[in-house]
């Protein structure tokens, strides 16, 4: 069976492939009407797919939902298929007015609230597998809650851990960033013959990363942790980890 942070860090992944392949449109441009003699619908997102049906002139068309820049929409007659962008600019709103889509902007990146990523990489020597979830609190200052599991050849351990980030360059494409936080890690042995009881130890850490825009939603990240273990006998332990990873912002 597979393990709660393991799932949730799949889940993570999910939504995000999710968000790359459709976005909804933008509000009050759902019920476009054609002006042009015609438009091309292709049966799906890309100019490779064939073109079975057109739409014409004053003809009503429902928008449901973008890839990249095509959109699906349905007829009047109930028939779906793939426009392109530029083709439903040229279209009209029920008022009256030209319709337009709003594209997602490096603006947007530098004020969002929050953003969902999932990461993999090292923790001193155990694969590892990542997922998180931030909440900015303003451009230079976040919290996030990450969890974790790392896979070794012995044991398994699963993080979580509370952090603040603090980001001094927010306007940069390229953003260094300072974290600290705390949380708990619990060490599960995977010996058959001798068994071993699960370990629990509070962590500190201190982390150092870089966060690069990419385009629409998306950025990407790549973070150094301390980890400091404060193990029940007193002798504490610290750890490395390093990750790199994918993130979305909404």
């Amino acid at each position: 069976m597979k393990s709660k942070p393991l799932v949730l860090i799949l889940l993570s992944l999910q939504w995000l492939l999710a968000v790359a392949a459709q976005a909804e449109p933008e509000e009050g441009a759902r019920r476009l009407q054609v002006v042009e003699p015609y438009i091309d619908i292709h049966t799906g997102p890309g100019g490779h797919y064939p073109v079975t049906q057109v739409a014409g002139r004053g003809e009503w068309l429902v928008v449901l939902k973008q890839r990249t820049d095509w959109f699906q929409v349905e007829t009047e007659k109930g028939v779906r298929g793939w426009v392109t962008r530029a083709q439903l600019e040229r279209t009209v709103t029920a008022s009256g007015a030209q319709a337009r889509f709003r594209q997602v902007t490096e603006e947007d990146y530098r004020n969002h609230v929050w953003e969902l990523g999932f990461s993999g990489g090292d923790f001193e020597g155990a694969d590892l597998l990542a997922a998180y979830l931030g909440l900015a609190f303003n451009r230079n200052l976040s919290a996030e809650l990450s969890l974790a599991q790392a896979l070794g050849q012995y044991s398994n351990s699963y993080l979580v851990d509370l952090s603040l980030v603090s980001q001094p360059f927010p306007r940069w494409r390229y953003s260094p960033y300072l974290s600290i936080g705390i949380g708990t890690v619990t060490t599960k042995p995977q010996t058959i013959l001798i068994q071993a009881e699960d370990e629990t130890a509070a962590t500190a850490l201190v982390g150092l990363g870089l966060r690069a825009y990419l385009t629409r939603q998306f950025m990407v990240k790549i973070e150094y942790r301390n980890y400091i273990l404060f193990n029940s006998d007193e002798d504490n332990e610290e750890v490395d980890q390093w990750t790199a990873g994918f993130a979305a912002f909404f």
